[in-house]
């Protein structure tokens, strides 16, 4: 296969805005001549990848000295598998500077590893902009320590967190090696597709679960699932914003399942007939490129602070909108009524005690398990 030629599918991938850094702050130091390990959890397996990083919100450049990926030895502790270890490379060079505004991809080098594996990403950073572009929900906490120590077993565990920052996608090479042709499914939505109330280096977002389902069956193995959840976000300003970059620009997109809308009502008041005219800009985007669209019913939210009738109203027009439009009317491909599985029986306008995390809004680790295990898996067929 020639190199002009030679397709990819994201393993994995997370959603860059402002996460909040800017350097130095009184919340964290000046990254400037640090190393920052980053942990994440692919879906798909590899032979060979390749990493990007971003700098497209940095006002000037982002300079990254080295570059190393490894797989994660235990959890939660920032230990890497010192036989994994690898240098990621820049037009065969082990440093590079990403311009302001801009994104990279490094070269596509062999790393063999199994789905569902835990990687770590070091880098060993330079100068850095004031605004460095991340992704402030990462539920996996991230460690960074003064001077050079990509090639570390361990790192220090006195500065962490649970941000990601600069590193935006691993992309899978399709070749002879992989099992079979591999597509990506973009689940785009809010914090509740981020993972809002799931549990810090455990991967037990929807998202997550829904990866192990899908490599559980010997049919949708070659499914990678890719989270594009920013919390806070409204579909019809944020997410049609973000649309093109985070959705139709993934690598391998073949599905995407939408989940957004419900920040659209508590906090800007939209009525359901905005919220539908975007769903259905969106399908209709997406259907030109021949990708399959999945609608998710919005939750109940009756415990939840901004709760009211008349925005529960609008929800459940939108919910009715989502279920009983057609493909060929505009609407989605296919149903995942995650309102029927997380609604409290004896209330409907709340979600269930035990799939709650406590603030009414957001699943508990059980509620993110009992979405998951409602989706029909063969919508992907």
């Amino acid at each position: 296969m020639s190199e002009k030629n030679i397709e990819y599918c994201s393993t994995w991938a997370s959603s860059q805005y402002d996460a909040g850094y800017k350097a130095p702050s009184a919340d964290l130091p000046d990254f400037t001549d640090c190393t920052l390990r980053q942990i994440i959890r692919v879906s798909g397996g590899a032979e060979r990848i390749r990493v990007r990083f971003s700098n497209f919100l940095g006002k000037t450049p982002l300079e990254l000295k080295s570059v190393h990926i490894a797989k994660s030895s235990e959890q939660g502790t920032g230990h890497i598998d010192l036989a994994s270890d690898t240098v990621i490379t820049f037009g065969s060079k082990e440093s590079v500077t990403i311009p302001a505004g801009e994104e990279i991809i490094s070269d596509t080098f062999d790393f063999k590893f199994d789905a569902l594996t835990e990687l770590a990403i070091s880098i060993f950073y330079g100068n850095m902009p004031e605004i460095v572009t991340g992704h402030a929900g990462s539920r996996t906490f991230s460690f960074f320590q003064k001077g050079n120590h990509v090639s570390n077993y361990e790192i220090s565990t006195e500065n962490k967190f649970a941000h990601w920052y600069t590193i935006t996608s691993i992309d899978v090479e399709q070749t002879d090696l992989c099992n079979a042709y591999k597509k990506a499914v973009v689940c785009f939505g809010d914090s509740i597709t981020d993972g809002r109330g799931s549990t810090d280096d455990k991967q037990n977002r929807w998202t997550d679960i829904l990866a192990q389902r899908l490599q559980s069956q010997k049919e949708t193995q070659n499914i990678c699932v890719l989270n594009q959840g920013i919390g806070g976000t409204l579909v019809a300003f944020n997410g049609t914003a973000r649309f093109e970059k985070d959705v139709l620009n993934q690598t391998g997109l073949a599905y995407v399942i939408l989940l957004y809308g419900i920040n659209d009502i508590i906090y800007a008041n939209l009525p359901a007939q905005k919220i539908i005219s975007v769903y259905k800009n969106m399908i209709q985007q997406l259907h030109k490129k021949n990708v399959k669209v999945f609608g998710g019913t919005i939750l109940p939210f009756g415990k939840c602070g901004d709760y009211t009738e008349e925005r529960n109203n609008e929800r459940k027009l939108v919910n009715e909108w989502i279920r009983n439009t057609t493909a060929s009317e505009g609407g989605f491909d296919a149903v995942i009524d995650f309102e029927a599985v997380m609604k409290n029986p004896d209330s409907e306008k709340d979600m269930a005690d035990a799939c709650n995390c406590g603030d009414g809004l957001h699943p508990s680790p059980l509620g993110y398990k009992t979405m998951a295990e409602c989706i029909d898996l063969s919508i992907f067929s």
